[in-house]
């Protein structure tokens, strides 16, 4: 098993960059699945989405500076990670003809 040590100036910088390195792999994954299915994956990930989108902006409305805040950055970074999944969901969904 080969090791790879990546620097990040946060955990949010972090997720986005394991979002744009999954997404591909995801993207494929998404293109086999009958549209039921993928209908119902682009669902399940609007859901996540808008439950971390909403830890997000409540933190945001308690700590007007969350946002430059390392202690938030994690919370920062699963949303922008939610946000690629659903939006790789959506890209193949709008992509189907049926």
């Amino acid at each position: 098993m080969t090791t790879i040590a990546v620097e990040f100036e946060s955990l949010q910088e972090a997720a986005q960059h394991l979002g744009d390195d999954i997404s591909s792999h995801d993207k494929a994954r998404l293109e086999n699945l009958s549209t039921g299915h993928l209908r119902e994956q682009s669902d399940a990930r609007d859901e996540l989405y808008d439950y971390v989108d909403g830890l997000w902006e409540k933190t945001k409305a308690d700590v007007p500076d969350a946002g430059a805040r390392d202690e938030y950055a994690g919370l920062a970074g699963l949303r922008d990670l939610a946000e690629v999944l659903k939006d790789n969901a959506h890209e193949i969904l709008d992509g189907r003809d049926d």
